[in-house]
């Protein structure tokens, strides 16, 4: 059976068709709807045979004949020129886009297929029948194609395939919900929103009705986190203002979802709109019983970020009380208390946080500053003297959390060492409960003194990784 005879396909599927897509020459008048209930497709414009047509299908059968893909190619673009030309002398025959589309699935031009085939169907309903079984199996070889491009990370190419597959059959969503994600990691803003919003519009439309249940059920999975793909492109693209409103709609559905809203504000404090971010802020504190300790620190981070460093320290000591191994949370703690004047809260805190980072040059300055503050000059001074002792400090540490494990970044300053000399750092992970998960090991040669080397470990847990502490010997 040649590809352009689709027809025998609705035939296989019980449509109970009869006759065939081409017919005599002549005129333009619609034919009337077969009777026989609503199901059945109109039969729209009558196809018209012309010396044009004749020579396309001419040349799609001399092509399906043809030994081998090299043979064919030139017959295929033979059929496109002859069914281009019939379009051009009438473009109300339906068949001059029947031929068109398959001679350009012929030359691998699937893009412009499906615009033929939209239009003969668009002029011909009763073609749909025999096409969409043609057009999905185009797609669904075109999506099988895309996949080594997608596992090597070869993501132009895969796009420029699954462009042809979602253009050749658009009833299907995974070639569009894999371009949305494609282009929105490519940071192509305006190609990833237009893909975002076609899968949104597929899926609000009545194709899900269409097929059975696990279909449908597997094509809804595949929808999820469209809405939110869209604001978190729209942030990247710098339309905050966009973002917000699809960030609400989102929350306002939703309002047990914690990162979302936290996600909001910190879109409003990008925008310099400080009071509807406190608002946020304010709103997930009252939701205690929804908060994480990683919630807590995101939360505090908001208030220390405008100042609010009261509500910073509230947000910080939950995150540290519900995760009291949080290196990270313990040291915004310190600094907020610090900078909110409560020097008295301070070293209790610090030396917590000095526990875990021992080699923070700033943790034991703030420590100091609040020892002195509070009087006691002389053991101010006896803490200032560690850092004399350090011959090395470390800083900018922070962790970031993952499904399966945490990493932790910062760098390594040399004080006291020879250029080169060996730095072992052993970083201890813990549960929310203070019970170890494991190390993991960071040994570097460090510069000369002053200068910084970086430092990245990663740590992999089935647990949720709760905080981190590490301790160091040189040489």
């Amino acid at each position: 059976m040649r590809i352009r005879n689709g027809l025998v396909l609705g035939l296989t599927l019980g449509f109970g068709l009869t006759g065939c897509a081409s017919g005599g020459g002549g005129g333009g008048t619609p034919e009337a709807s077969p009777s026989g209930g609503a199901n059945i497709l109109a039969q729209g414009e009558r196809p018209r045979d012309t010396d044009n047509t004749r020579a396309a299908e001419r040349s799609l059968d001399a092509a399906q004949d043809a030994a081998s893909p090299t043979e064919a190619r030139p017959l295929y673009e033979q059929a496109l020129a002859s069914a281009e030309a019939a379009i051009a002398e009438d473009a109300t025959n339906p068949l001059a886009y029947r031929l068109a589309g398959f001679a350009a699935m012929g030359v691998e031009d699937f893009q412009e297929a499906g615009a033929h085939f939209d239009r003969a169907e668009e002029l011909r309903p009763i073609y749909e029948l025999e096409l969409a079984p043609v057009r999905e199996q185009a797609y669904i070889d075109r999506y099988t194609a895309s996949s080594p491009y997608l596992q090597s990370g070869d993501y132009a190419a895969a796009a420029e395939i699954l462009e042809g597959a979602n253009s050749i059959y658009p009833d299907r969503p995974e070639a569009v919900v894999t371009l949305a994600q494609i282009y929105a990691q490519e940071r192509n803003h305006d190609l990833a929103l237009e893909r975002i919003d076609q899968a949104i519009a597929f899926f609000g439309s009545d194709r899900l009705s269409e097929v059975d249940d696990e279909t449908a059920a597997s094509w809804r999975e595949q929808a999820a986190g469209m809405e939110l793909m869209r604001a978190q492109v729209l942030v990247d693209a710098g339309r905050f203002e966009e973002a917000v409103g699809t960030y609400e709609q989102i929350a306002a559905a939703d309002p047990t979802n914690i990162a979302i809203r936290q996600d909001l504000a910190a879109i409003h404090m990008q925008m310099g709109n400080e009071a509807e971010a406190i608002m946020v802020y304010e709103a997930l504190l009252a939701d205690a019983s929804l908060l994480t300790p990683a919630d807590y620190y995101r939360i505090g981070i908001g208030f220390y970020q405008v100042s609010d460093y009261e509500r910073a320290t509230e947000a910080f000591s939950q995150a540290a009380t519900q995760s009291r191994m949080d290196r990270d949370a313990l040291e915004m703690w310190a600094r907020s208390l610090q900078l909110d004047s409560a020097y008295a809260a301070v070293p209790a805190v610090a030396e917590r946080w000095l526990e875990l980072d021992p080699a923070s040059q700033v943790g034991i300055t703030i420590l100091a500053q609040a020892v002195n503050a509070a009087g006691d000059a002389a053991r101010a001074g006896e803490v200032i003297r560690r850092v004399d002792a350090l011959p090395i400090t470390v800083g900018d540490l922070q962790m970031r959390r993952f499904t399966g494990g945490a990493t932790v970044n910062g760098s390594v300053t040399n004080r006291t060492l020879q250029q080169g000399a060996l730095v072992t750092l052993t970083f201890t992970f813990y549960d929310t409960s203070g019970a170890s998960l494991g190390t993991a090991t960071q040994r570097l040669n460090v510069g000369a003194p002053d200068m910084n080397t970086v430092l990245s470990v990663q740590f992999d847990s089935e647990e949720t990784v709760g905080g981190y502490g590490y301790t160091y010997t040189t040489g």
